[in-house]
């Protein structure tokens, strides 16, 4: 099963955070682990790549711009776990073990952890099975999908800033791979530049570290995939799977934070326009 519950933290004072926030709640995730499961913790932090989780940085909020925190006020973060382990391991802790003792604090503000939410009926919420995902509409050739958070590729010491098809399938693929007792072919990864960008609505956008920035696209592309059945469902499964896995380059921090937009979605938004 795949998973993204959401976490409720409640801000105990004013303040600003003036440096991605991302990176300080990856860091309050992983210290609530490592009480909970010391060793579990290490074998997630040894795993170079592909790690079984995603860290989002506060809902809703421009990861480009400090953040104003107002004191009393809820923030949203998003988890994803891609391990049924792990989601016990995390629930439990925050179940049976009283994690609303835990704070965490990111520059000068604290938070407070208050509440845990998984409601398919929430918009970056939910959960999944590799079955369920193999059970849609999966013949669509044209997809289209949004990415909420600067999305990037790191290729040796470069940074691929661009929604390049092969990057974007490769990456999901690999991941899905990893964690589905599903298997798709990894034979694919060559086909996928086969797919096609029909559209893109995209912008260039930064998340600023201590001593440095990372850029990457944000927005909608639209993906034209060939009419081959092996391609056209591994294409739909992957697109879906983004939900959960994120796409690229610190997905375990928030960055590459996606969601595929279904036709019925789109029809809904043109209709909202």
């Amino acid at each position: 099963m795949f998973y993204s519950p959401i976490l409720k933290f409640r801000a105990l004072e004013d303040g600003a955070i003036n440096f991605y926030a991302g990176r300080k709640i990856h860091g309050w995730f992983f210290k609530v682990l490592k009480e909970a499961d010391a060793e579990l913790s290490n074998e997630l932090h040894s795993n170079i790549s592909d790690k079984s989780f995603t860290v989002s940085s506060f809902i809703g909020h421009n990861v480009s711009k400090p953040l104003e925190v107002k004191e009393g006020k809820t923030y949203l973060v998003r988890v994803t776990l891609l391990e049924d382990r792990l989601f016990e391991l995390f629930t439990n802790r925050v179940f049976e073990q009283n994690l609303s003792s835990e704070l965490m604090r990111i520059d000068d503000v604290s938070f407070a952890f208050d509440g845990f939410v998984i409601d398919k009926n929430h918009k970056w919420s939910g959960v999944t099975s590799e079955e369920e995902l193999f059970s849609l509409d999966n013949s669509e050739n044209i997809i289209t999908m949004k990415f909420f958070t600067p999305t990037l590729f790191r290729i040796g010491d470069l940074h691929l800033r661009a929604p390049e098809p092969e990057k974007v399938f490769t990456s999901l693929l690999r991941k899905f791979n990893k964690y589905s007792s599903i298997k798709l072919n990894e034979g694919l990864a060559e086909r996928f530049r086969e797919i096609k960008i029909l559209e893109q609505d995209v912008v260039q956008k930064k998340v600023y570290f201590p001593g440095f920035y990372l850029q990457g696209f944000v927005g909608r592309v639209v993906f034209w995939v060939p009419s081959d059945s092996e391609l056209l469902v591994a294409a739909n499964v992957l697109s879906r799977f983004a939900f959960y896995s994120g796409v690229g380059y610190k997905v375990t921090m928030g960055l590459g934070q996606a969601k595929r937009i279904e036709s019925t979605e789109r029809f809904e938004s043109e209709m909202n326009d």
